[in-house]
């Protein structure tokens, strides 16, 4: 499982404020990596889910297979998204 994550600082953020992008690779519900990407582009492709704090373009994301899922509160670090991933407390566009 592949989750495409923008980030400010340590903290999840809108891909137009975030300073970085980030691919966090699970493997049996635990993070086995987490490469760090240039911009939003570099993930389109490369992720199974795109999880941001409030709703966005993910057509991007849509046409390549990847689900887009926005997290309960603005103020999760990586841990904190990978565990709601995991517990399914993420929200997916379609419900909200």
């Amino acid at each position: 499982m592949r989750l495409g994550i923008p980030l400010k600082g340590d903290i999840i953020s809108p891909s137009n404020e975030a300073e970085k992008f980030v691919r966090v690779n699970l493997i049996d519900g635990k993070i086995n990596s987490i490469d760090e990407f240039e911009n939003r582009d570099s993930l389109v492709g490369e992720v199974d889910f795109f999880i941001t704090p409030k709703e966005e373009y993910v057509f991007d994301f849509l046409n390549m297979g990847a689900e887009p899922l926005v997290t309960p509160t603005d103020e999760m670090n990586i841990d904190d998204v990978v565990s709601a991933f995991l517990f399914r407390e993420l929200y997916s566009y379609a419900s909200i």
